[in-house]
C-alpha cells in the first residue's frame, strides 16, 4: 500500500510549514498532465484558476488540505487530467488557509466565489468536500471526495486511523483545531456524489451524509484522488468526469 511506501516524518508530526511543502511536494505522485488551457483570475476577491475557461459546464472546485494547507500548486495536474477527461470549465478556488485565517475565512470565500458564477457543479476533496457540501445549494451536483465533515472527530474510523504515514485522524483533528472553531455538519439538500475510502479515518463521518450516489474505494487511503499515478486516482477521474458529461 502507498502508506508503506511513503517514508519520511509522518504529517501529524511537521509543522504547518512542513505540511504546506509536502502538499506540493505530492507531485511526486502525479502523472505528467495533460495540456490544457488556464488562467488565473480574482472572482470576487478571491484568487482563482480556471481550467478550459471556455467549457460550457462550470465545476467550482475546493482543493484538500485539512483546512491548513494545499493550495492551486498541490492540484494542478490532477485537476488538468480531470479537465480533459470531463470537457467542463473548471474554477479552483485558492481560498484562505488557517491558522493565519480561522473560520469561516474558507467558507466565505467559497461563497463569495460561488454567489459569483452560480455553478451548477460543486466539487472538493477532503476539506474541500466540507466547502463544498456547504455551499452546494443551486447546484445539480456536488461531487464530495472523502469529505472532512465533523468537528468532533469522534467516529470509529477516527480511531481506527488515528495513526498512518499519510493523513490520519490525529492530523485531521490538528486541522480542525487550527481552523479555530466547531463548524456544523453540512447538510446536502442538492443531489450529491460521494466518494469514500476503506482506510480513512473520515470514512464514518461521510457515511453519515444522504447522498444519491456514493462510491467506494476500500482498498483506497486518504489523497488517493491527486495521486495520479494510481491506476485507482484515474479511474476515479474518469468516473466522475462521465458523471459531468450526464449533465452538458
Amino acid at each position: 500500500m502507498l502508506a508503506a511506501q511513503a517514508g519520511g516524518k509522518p504529517r501529524a508530526e511537521m509543522d504547518v510549514a512542513e505540511t504546506r511543502e509536502a502538499m506540493r511536494a505530492g507531485r511526486r505522485w502525479q502523472q505528467a498532465p495533460a495540456d490544457v488551457g488556464s488562467e488565473d483570475a480574482v472572482i470576487n476577491g478571491v484568487p482563482v484558476r480556471i481550467y478550459n475557461p471556455t467549457g460550457a459546464l462550470t465545476v467550482l472546485y475546493f482543493h484538500g488540505g485539512r483546512f491548513f494547507s494545499g493550495d492551486l500548486e498541490s492540484h494542478d495536474w490532477p485537476l488538468r487530467d480531470f479537465t480533459a477527461l470531463s470537457g467542463a470549465r473548471i474554477c479552483a478556488v485558492d481560498y484562505r488557509l488557517a491558522p493565519e485565517h480561522p473560520y469561516p475565512a474558507a467558507v466565505d470565500d467559497a461563497r463569495a466565489v460561488r454567489d459569483a458564477l452560480q455553478p451548477p457543479v460543486v466539487m472538493g476533496d477532503s476539506a474541500g468536500g466540507y466547502l463544498a457540501a456547504r455551499v452546494a445549494e443551486g447546484a445539480k451536483l456536488a461531487v464530495l471526495i472523502y469529505p472532512m465533515l465533523d468537528a468532533t472527530c469522534s467516529s470509529q474510523s477516527y480511531k481506527d486511523f488515528w495513526q498512518s504515514p499519510l493523513p490520519n485522524g490525529f492530523d485531521m483533528h490538528r486541522g480542525w483545531q487550527l481552523w479555530a472553531g466547531e463548524p456544523p455538519f453540512p447538510v446536502v439538500d442538492t443531489e450529491s456524489l460521494l466518494v469514500t475510502a476503506g482506510h480513512d479515518a473520515l470514512l464514518d463521518e461521510a457515511l453519515k451524509l444522504r447522498a444519491a450516489e456514493h462510491v467506494h474505494y476500500a482498498d483506497m487511503h486518504h489523497g488517493f484522488f491527486t495521486q495520479t499515478k494510481l491506476a485507482r486516482s484515474r479511474e476515479l477521474l474518469a468516473l466522475i468526469a462521465t458523471r459531468l458529461r450526464s449533465l452538458y
